[in-house]
């Protein structure tokens, strides 16, 4: 029989808190950031209110226009994050606990998710971000709980990518050539790992992620964290590939003549466009998709896989009315006898890890509406705002029949720029 203990804690901890900080937890150079903007951009297209709270930005902020003495003692240089620094060190904590209130501030009466982007690389840390959470909770806003994601990297090739990454990106090493501003983050970091400690099962619920990859240690993770934020974290990788989308016309048997132009003009361009790489291909399972993909996989290094999730939006009982409101919809209204734009994306979101997961070059067949919504994804941009095709040149590629491909492109850091191909 379970101990009662036992239940009492899985209780109290499945629900999900009106407030929640996702701190992460690491050394510099290990991904925090990426995971940061990441996880942010899939929790905001999820519908949830998100925003990230980084130290480091805090940090800059607090420099701007103070004496060239003091932006000397709380800059960028190494040795402002020697922990031996007495002084040092007292600012650190206070910038990392300035921004912790901002990001309580930021919660207010509704609440969200929170991201606190720091090192938060001891115990101690750590613990003094909890107890601020649990105060906030008692003063009677919403209730806080708190998860710590920790970024583990000890292979040499990931890290060497990440710190070249972070160089090249953070304004604390632009007036820097690359290979000084590499000795300087060297430097930074092993201030850092003579007083780190790793997240401890008695620090409450964490995530600990080793080297971006498939290996991960979750405790006290349940309710929406084990259904949705780990299967995400699980998904990422540092690897760059595009992402491409083409729209289709829902229920057509893929012998239409337009429709065949189409196919025929995009198996050209597939294979012209990714003669060194195979291909991953996923389909809504409605005819035309599943008819198209047959043919680009045909005779070429392609792994295909259907989807109903990526089947069209169903817009009710009156389609047309629907199609003519698309632009005026909330991101929860429901349209008469059909579905949300939420619950697309909820429908969407097994597809959209897939994507992440994939090491290959990924091409989604899907529908104007699906496809949108997955744009709005990598675009960092809301749902509801780019549903209508007036919203934007790209969305109006995606109209079924526009014999168009919109090519997400990966960009450092974790984001994606578009370009669109018109197909002639």
């Amino acid at each position: 029989m379970t101990p009662p203990a036992i239940l009492a804690s899985r209780s109290y901890l499945t629900p999900d808190s009106q407030a929640l900080i996702l701190a992460t937890v690491g050394l510099p150079a290990r991904g925090k950031s990426f995971i940061a903007h990441k996880l942010a951009a899939f929790l905001s297209w999820s519908g949830h209110r998100t925003n990230i709270f980084n130290a480091g930005q805090t940090r800059r902020r607090t420099i701007t226009g103070e004496p060239e003495a003091k932006m000397e003692r709380v800059g960028s240089a190494a040795s402002f994050f020697d922990s031996s620094d007495a002084e040092a060190k007292a600012l650190r904590e206070q910038i990392a606990m300035n921004t912790l209130e901002e990001l309580l501030e930021w919660f207010g009466e509704v609440g969200g998710i929170a991201i606190f982007d720091a090192t938060n690389s001891n115990a101690k840390r750590r613990a003094a971000v909890v107890q601020r959470a649990e105060e906030a909770s008692r003063k009677g806003g919403p209730q806080v709980s708190v998860v710590f994601i920790e970024s583990v990297c000890d292979d040499a090739n990931v890290l060497e990518a990440n710190m070249l990454a972070k160089v090249r990106a953070s304004p604390d090493f632009s007036s820097l050539d690359e290979e000084a501003a590499l000795d300087d983050l060297r430097k930074r970091i092993a201030h850092y790992e003579a007083a780190y400690e790793t997240v401890s099962d008695a620090e409450g619920a964490y995530i600990k992620l080793y080297n971006l990859s498939s290996k991960v240690t979750a405790n006290q993770v349940f309710g929406r964290m084990s259904k949705s934020v780990l299967p995400f974290l699980l998904s990422l990788h540092v690897g760059e590939r595009p992402v491409y989308l083409a729209a289709l016309i829902p229920g057509m048997s893929g012998r239409a003549s337009h429709d065949s132009v189409f196919t025929s003009r995009l198996t050209d361009w597939v294979r012209a466009n990714t003669k060194t790489r195979s291909l991953r291909v996923l389909s809504s399972t409605q005819p035309a998709a599943i008819a198209t993909a047959t043919q680009v996989a045909a005779g070429g290094s392609c792994v295909v896989t259907q989807h109903s999730g990526l089947n069209s939006l169903d817009l009710g009982v009156n389609p047309t009315e629907s199609l003519e409101m698309l632009s005026r919809m909330g991101f929860h209204e429901r349209f008469d006898g059909g579905e949300s734009f939420a619950d697309l994306v909820r429908r969407l979101e097994p597809v959209l890890l897939e994507i992440e997961a994939s090491m290959d070059p990924v091409l989604v067949l899907s529908h104007s509406l699906p496809c949108r919504a997955l744009r709005a994804y990598f675009l960092g941009i809301e749902v509801a705002s780019c549903m209508g095709a007036a919203s934007s040149s790209a969305a109006l590629a995606l109209v079924n029949d526009s014999h168009s491909v919109v090519e997400l492109k990966p960009r450092m850091g974790g984001s994606f720029s578009e370009e669109i191909h018109k197909l002639e």
